[in-house]
């Protein structure tokens, strides 16, 4: 290095060549590097753009598939509806057309819903009454039910009949009265609306040249957003090829796949295309993006690199030839320009570490939120089913609970590494926290394992989350066991930390270690070293979570025959250990039935929360969103408490609507549900005090409630927002 050589070099009469010769170094290694950076960002940019496709069709694909399931569940209602009734009935039934009307006005995604005889002549819809006996019976998704039975059939692309754009249909056998020996008895049938589709991917898409389709394993262009073109936006989608382009790349990877073309079919371009079958539907959603996008990305990206390296050049170049003239004082500059390119260097690295993991927390943490209400219904419903089971029958609800307690915990420990979890900080002692769990450590490792204690005899008060605190001293504890087949020794100290105000915890193994690479991923979410089913890669992520929630730190070292060492580093706080609260005497109940009224957009959570309340002796009333909320509380304020949920569409979240009744109503409590955690819901000014954490159960919902209408309008868990 040329650093190095200006240190030893001492002789007065070779400074004069190594100046020059750094003079001409100064101005092509950094030429060198610029055209090695360049080379390496073209790499990443691509690398980049094919990260983000398949993350863009992953979350498409999550809501494509959404629709099917719950297009699947209509259509199997409707078929429940006109189950025993013969077509005659069925062409006269108002009342199923008006059925039909409301199904289509609840879900937005449905154009329209249409129900067809075994002679191809749709006899009732939910467009008009009477139905004009439309015969559709040349349409290929009919003939294809009528020769079998072909489960939930996607067709397409077909007219949309309310907006006359192109759009597919899903349609199932009617199951009566044909019964079970498979004779054909008419079409259940729902056309998609594409406005639909449309206006959630006007949302995705971000920049110019992303496109977004929806695709048949035959090739058929069932839906694209943005149209093909814009001044013909009926035009029929073509069919793709099945020798070259995404339908080879389907064959070849068949479940999802990520692919590059120089020539796209439908429009000519270089693209980038990611792919993903939807369940086990024959339809694929893919994500498309201009490739020229991703050049243009680059080239600015050199741009910028240019801005920089050419000052530096030319900075270089005057030092070295000012060093030309005063050699010693040019030595001294190029050793402190070398630090300082060393320092930059690892302030680079961290930061592109921290950048790392905190776009790994906010995709964790959206899933664990999304996912939370899933478990919200499921627990719900086995809390009532429940309720209805005769004693020997519940025992076959075991493990469905016991699964979803599995679930549950996994959406903790995402949200706890995301720093979303619900944390309930209290003031504790470390060291007591730690000598606690004694018994329960002791008893989760193995006979051929010797515990070691270190508790540093000194007071060491930490605001955390005691639970939380349990789990990531329980996980370190179980990595370690599991690091030593052959038994050996693992120690936990507890000490004030090398930095003021603070404490350190420390879990240690004899085990064989880790090598660099893996050390270096080892709190990342869903990596692990263990076997398929032996660990969720979630136990060291979540202590990082758990760390950097209580507001310190987690660092990790390890080397190969030497072990692994942990460090938890937490802040010190002043304050006292709490002791117990006193539990308050119970209060008078109330003779009249609270009346409640339930904001909520998923209709799974809606049915059942609004059920579990009603058996809990609750008089409710529903809103499908905040705006439908307000409008109601106009003409009828009477209820003793609103229960809502934070994320809702329609441009008035659960937050919007706390703040609208303070202001307005402010005798009227407001309690919000969702499974983000009360710190994130506080940064958009919701009251942590009021915030109820998915998933729930019936009962925990109740004594919420209960204990909310205890505190008058004036109190703070009643607020709502602050």
């Amino acid at each position: 290095m040329p650093v190095r050589n200006l240190d030893s070099r001492t002789d007065r009469r070779g400074a004069v060549r190594l100046l020059r010769l750094l003079l001409a170094v100064s101005v092509a290694l950094p030429l060198v590097l610029f055209a090695g950076i360049g080379w390496r960002e073209r790499w990443e940019a691509q690398d980049e753009a094919e990260r983000s496709s398949r993350k863009n069709a992953l979350i498409l694909h999550e809501h494509v598939l959404k629709v099917f399931d719950t297009m699947s569940q209509v259509l199997d209602r409707v078929d429940e509806r006109i189950h025993g009734r013969s077509w005659r009935e069925i062409a006269e039934s108002e009342p199923l057309h008006r059925y039909l009307k409301t199904l289509k006005g609840e879900l937005e995604q449905v154009g329209a819903i249409g129900l067809t005889d075994p002679d191809g002549f749709v006899r009732n819809s939910s467009l008009v009454f009477p139905a004009r006996n439309s015969y559709i019976g040349d349409r290929a998704d009919f003939r294809e039910q009528r020769e079998k039975d072909s489960g939930l059939l996607i067709a397409g692309p077909v007219v949309d009949p309310t907006s006359g754009k192109p759009s597919f249909g899903i349609s199932r056998r009617r199951s009566s009265p044909g019964g079970p020996d498979g004779s054909f008895d008419g079409m259940i049938a729902a056309i998609i609306d594409p406005d639909y589709f449309a206006s959630f991917y006007r949302r995705i898409i971000g920049t110019e040249g992303e496109s977004i389709a929806l695709i048949r394993d035959d090739g058929a262009m069932l839906m694209r957003f943005p149209t093909l073109d814009p001044t013909r936006p009926n035009a029929t989608l073509p069919t793709l090829p099945a020798d070259r382009g995404l339908r080879a790349e389907i064959r070849r990877q068949p479940d999802e796949g990520i692919f590059r073309t120089g020539n796209s079919f439908v429009q000519g371009l270089e693209r980038v295309f990611a792919y993903k079958r939807v369940g086990a539907f024959p339809i694929y959603v893919v994500y498309g993006l201009d490739g020229t996008q991703v050049t243009r990305s680059w080239w600015r990206n050199m741009a910028l690199d240019a801005a920089f390296v050419a000052p530096a050049t030319l900075a270089l170049a005057l030092l070295a030839w000012l060093a030309y003239s005063r050699a010693a004082s040019e030595n001294a500059a190029v050793r402190r320009w070398a630090e300082e390119v060393r320092n930059r260097e690892r302030l680079e690295e961290a930061l592109r570490q921290s950048q790392k993991m905190e776009a790994l927390g906010q995709l964790t943490g959206g899933v664990a939120h999304d996912f939370n209400n899933l478990l919200t219904a499921a627990l719900t419903n086995l809390h009532l089913l429940a309720r209805h089971l005769p004693a020997d029958g519940q025992r076959f609800l075991g493990g469905a609970r016991t699964a979803l307690e599995r679930a549950e915990k996994l959406t903790r420990q995402l949200l706890s590494f995301s720093r979303q979890d619900a944390v309930n900080p209290t003031v504790v002692d470390l060291g007591d926290s730690l000598r606690r769990m004694s018994d329960l450590l002791a008893r989760s490792i193995r006979a051929d394992v010797v515990l070691e204690w270190d508790i540093a005899p000194v007071p060491m008060a930490v605001a955390i989350d005691q639970v939380q605190l349990e789990m990531a001293v329980l996980n370190l504890v179980l990595n370690a066991r599991d690091a030593m087949p052959g038994g050996g020794r693992i120690r936990i100290a507890a000490a004030p930390g090398p930095e003021p105000s603070t404490a350190r915890i420390e879990v240690s193994d004899s085990g064989a270690g880790m090598p660099p690479d893996v050390m270096a991923r080892a709190f990342d979410p869903f990596f692990t070293t263990k076997g398929v089913g032996k660990g969720t890669g979630l136990g060291l992520s979540m202590v990082y979570g758990f760390a950097r929630q209580s507001g310190g730190s987690a660092t990790i070292d390890s080397r190969p025959g030497e072990g692994t060492h942990v460090c938890i580093d937490l802040p010190l706080t002043d304050a006292r250990p709490e002791e117990p609260a006193p539990v308050p005497a119970a209060p008078v109940a109330d003779i009249r039935p609270l009346r409640i009224l339930v904001v909520e957009d998923n209709p799974l959570v809606l049915m059942a929360t609004v059920e579990g309340l009603t058996q809990e002796g609750f008089s409710v009333e529903t809103a499908e969103d905040g705006v439908t909320a307000l409008a109601l509380l106009e003409t009828d304020r009477n209820f003793d408490l609103v229960v809502s949920d934070v994320v809702m569409p329609g441009g008035v979240s659960g937050v919007d609507l706390a703040r609208h009744i303070r202001e307005h109503w402010p005798q009227l409590r407001v309690l919000l549900a969702s499974g983000y955690s009360p710190e994130s819901l506080a940064t958009m000014g919701a009251d942590t005090a009021s915030v109820l954490a998915k998933p729930f159960t019936p009962d925990q919902l109740a004594a919420r409630i209960r204990s909310l209408t205890r505190t008058g309008p004036g109190g703070g868990a009643a607020d709502g927002i602050r």
